[in-house]
């Protein structure tokens, strides 16, 4: 199995609120997706692909500090209904994820960051990247 299918697949199977998820070369280029079953897209493919494109391009833009401040780990953009998370990954390519954003009252979570759960994302990331 190619690694990043693996990593998509163990990130959709841990973490029921992840909608569509994505990993992306460089230059934007989608080099594997996988979405939801049942699932209906919030924003249309085209302007995810899109929006893709945009973290890219800030990532590429941020990276700029890293001298300053160390390397990215990742970042999140929080929607009324999704989170968009995008997580840096070997080789200059980026794992793009879209969440279930649903209010903590109704999760019985603290804050809209335990929704995402960051901290299992990470380790999945780090256990697909140690296998090579």
């Amino acid at each position: 199995m190619e690694k990043y299918e693996q990593l998509l697949n163990m990130l959709m199977d841990f973490n029921k609120n992840i909608r569509f998820g994505a990993v992306c070369s460089p230059q934007g280029e989608l080099l594997w997706n996988t979405k939801r079953e049942g699932v209906k897209n919030i924003v249309p493919y085209d302007d995810t692909k899109q929006t893709i494109q945009r973290a890219m391009d800030a990532w590429k833009e941020n990276n700029k500090i890293t001298d300053n401040v160390g390397s990215g780990l990742y970042s999140i953009t929080s929607y009324e209904k999704i989170k968009r998370i995008s997580v840096p990954l070997d080789d200059g390519n980026m794992l793009f994820l879209s969440i279930n954003n649903e209010n903590p009252s109704k999760t019985k979570t603290k804050s809209y960051g335990n929704v995402a759960e960051m901290g299992k994302i990470l380790s999945v990331v780090d256990f697909v990247k140690s296998k090579k």
